[in-house]
């Protein structure tokens, strides 16, 4: 088999050796702050113990503890509230959220848009997959219906279709793979954006929304697959159609033209 060029390989080597760092007050306050959020089986929205009361819980300056909170903000795990009703919420575990990080470090490995498309095109199917697959069946109607039944015929913005996309992560039943295939497919979104301001999506794409949705709704995850892998086949070319700089180098996330 060939060998991998020289280069990689001296970057793929320091990869299995890094270099190891104490954590952070702030860091590990942010730990323990998810650990509590976890353990008391907190939901998106509620609210989190006050500044006074989490100084107290967790022993630390009032500094760290910001820091620690501006630290969880930035992922979307908590959100902070000002004026009336202000203070901690838990936040929503979000692939776009994901999304931001990821960029970055495919960005520092020098990944283009042409490598992000294709990754996408292997994930997405796999998801649908799943989705199909998933044993609660009353879910996947009430996530899938909106597309399947035509409902969403009219809408044609970008987000409508990462609410589709996000709803089949959803459905995948695996949070793991969920969030972070999930976030490919978010990552996807924000690089088109990133690129153009009025793209939209075309009826090809809504019409293969609806056919993807059913499948997912009558069970067949090989079809529900199939179709993913048609549709992004179609994106894929609308893309390039659309933006003849589609490749290249991806783009530093909020930096749109």
């Amino acid at each position: 088999m060939k060998s991998p060029p020289a280069k990689r390989r001296r970057r793929s080597a320091s990869r299995a050796h890094p270099a190891q760092r104490a954590p952070k007050r702030a860091e590990k306050v942010a730990l323990q702050i998810i650990q509590d959020i976890v353990t008391e089986r907190k939901r998106e929205g509620d609210k989190l113990p006050n500044e006074v009361e989490m100084l107290g819980k967790y022993a630390v300056s009032r500094s760290s503890l910001r820091e620690a909170l501006r630290l969880l903000e930035v992922q979307g795990l908590v959100t902070i509230r000002s004026g009336p009703g202000s203070g901690t919420e838990v936040g929503r575990i979000n692939p776009a959220n994901l999304a931001g990080t990821l960029a970055l470090y495919l960005m520092m490995d020098r990944a283009e848009m042409e490598q992000l498309l294709d990754a996408w095109g292997m994930v997405e199917p796999l998801l649908a997959d799943l989705a199909a697959r998933n044993a609660d069946r009353d879910y996947v109607r009430a996530l899938m219906e909106p597309f399947a039944s035509g409902a969403a015929e009219g809408e044609r913005a970008m987000q409508t279709g990462l609410d589709f996309h996000d709803a089949i992560a959803e459905l995948s039943g695996n949070p793991v793979l969920g969030l972070v295939l999930g976030a490919v497919g978010a990552l996807v979104t924000e690089q088109v954006r990133l690129r153009t301001s009025s793209f939209e999506l075309s009826d090809a794409t809504v019409h293969a929304h609806e056919a993807i949705a059913r499948a997912v709704i009558a069970g067949d995850g090989p079809a529900a697959a199939e179709a993913m892998r048609d549709h992004l086949d179609e994106v894929r070319a609308e893309l390039r159609a659309a933006m003849p700089d589609i490749g290249g180098a991806l783009r530093p996330p909020g930096q749109a033209l």
